[in-house]
């Protein structure tokens, strides 16, 4: 997944826009590239029934395991987990398999 982050940060900064990809299991990650570091986004479409409400009181559940990443949905009713990437330098901070598996479960 640092892998896909990475090249995902990198076709974002050049492009100066959103950069996505879908997983096998139709979970989309994106790539939004701000002043001082990257946007980066875990999410599905309407059609995966996700509903607000059971990830947002998971999330409240267990806050010092999900609190980093942040709710949203979108008008067209996707929901994403959102979270900050910080850069420094060329390098940006990476995600450990733990915080990928936290937002994983929070979207199950």
């Amino acid at each position: 997944m640092e892998e896909l982050l990475n090249v995902l940060a990198s076709e974002a900064r050049m492009q100066q826009a959103v950069a996505m990809n879908t997983l096998e299991n139709g979970v989309h990650v994106f790539v939004y590239p701000l002043d001082s570091g990257m946007l980066v986004a875990l999410g599905a479409s309407p059609d995966m029934g996700l509903q607000a409400a059971a990830v947002l009181k998971k999330r409240a559940d267990d806050l010092p395991r999900f609190g980093a990443w942040l709710p949203a949905m979108f008008n067209d009713g996707s929901l994403y987990l959102l979270r900050r990437m910080t850069e420094h330098g060329d390098d940006m901070s990476s995600l450990s398999a733990e915080q990928w598996d936290a937002a994983g479960e929070l979207l199950s």
